[in-house]
């Protein structure tokens, strides 16, 4: 599993939107993975809010987020995201059923990226919460903005049935 770097306690901004904390050179390997209700409802500073895993079984890209997503923290999991992605027709899902907020520094990068590997990319999957309404438009958005289709899910529960993809 490849996971975010710890990041210092001094450089996470307070909010999801904030741009604190210089970029990170890169994604590291380390202990374990986040947990399913890991944050409860708060901020912990310490740890990443994202980690990365490719299911043995299907070659799936899983990218799950808890908590908010820190500005500075986008283009660590894009690049580790690129380190996992296959030459063509990698299934790639976005796990945010576990997100808190909208961080609208995403959009940029996310599109950017979506653009560079469109031809790469078989198919991406965005699972969230029921009520994760703003993520739904947001990957229409996306999807419109950059050409890939994009499948999003609101009726999955667990880690199995993410990984069944």
């Amino acid at each position: 599993m490849r996971r975010a770097p710890e990041a210092p306690a001094a450089e996470v901004p307070p909010d999801a939107g904030g741009g604190g904390g210089p970029p990170r050179s890169g994604p590291v390997v380390t202990g374990a993975p986040l947990q399913a209700g890991q944050l409860e409802g708060r901020v912990q500073p310490d740890r990443p809010s994202w980690a990365i895993t490719k299911s043995a079984a299907s070659g799936a890209i899983v990218l799950r987020f808890i908590g908010p997503t820190r500005s500075w923290e986008i283009p660590e999991f894009f690049a580790a995201l690129n380190e996992m992605m296959p030459a063509e027709n990698a299934q790639v899902i976005f796990d945010l059923r576990e997100l808190h907020g909208h961080n609208p520094d995403t959009k940029a990068p996310s599109k950017k990226w979506l653009l560079e590997n469109k031809s790469r990319i078989g198919q991406v999957t965005i699972v969230v919460a029921r009520a994760a309404t703003i993520l739904k438009i947001v990957a229409g958005v996306l999807s419109l903005a950059s050409g890939v289709k994009m499948r999003v899910r609101d009726d999955l529960e667990g880690e199995a049935s993410v990984r069944s993809l």
